[in-house]
Formats: structure tokens, sequence, C-alpha cells
């Protein structure tokens, strides 16, 4: 799931990535070229918050962390 924030430039983007296991997996990383210019989270789903911002990804919760939702696309 991407999430591009904000209602003028420049604008956020955010991810929600899952993976199967707890890393991702190498032919990611050998596909995706640019993985290394992008910060990583593992989220931990036994903590509230993290839950909660994730679940509001998924959901195209607007606003999303104060700002206004411009696009959200799932991408399978």
């Amino acid at each position: 799931k991407m999430l591009v924030i904000g209602s003028e430039p420049p604008f956020k983007v955010k991810g929600l990535w899952l993976f199967r296991g707890q890393e991702i997996p190498k032919f990611v990383m050998d596909e995706c070229y640019d993985m290394e210019l992008y910060e990583w989270t593992k989220v931990d789903i036994s903590d509230e918050a993290q839950k909660e911002r994730a679940s509001q990804m998924i959901e195209d919760a607007e606003p999303f962390e104060g700002e206004a939702l411009l696009d959200a696309k799932c991408f399978k």
C-alpha cells in the first residue's frame, strides 16, 4: 500500500509492504534498485500505536498523521 500525503508540494510518500517471514526477500532487494534510499521499519504488532498506524494506512484513513491524504494505491 502506498500513500501520497500532503495538500501542496513537496508531498510525502509513505508505504506499507507486507512480506511472508521476518526479512525482506532477496528477490525484492535484487529487483528494487532503489531500496536503500528508503527508511524501512519493521512493524511490531504487539505495539498498539504501530498496529493502529498500519490499519490507518490499509484503510486510507484521512487525515493521515494530521495531513491530507492526496492518493492511495494498493499494489498486489
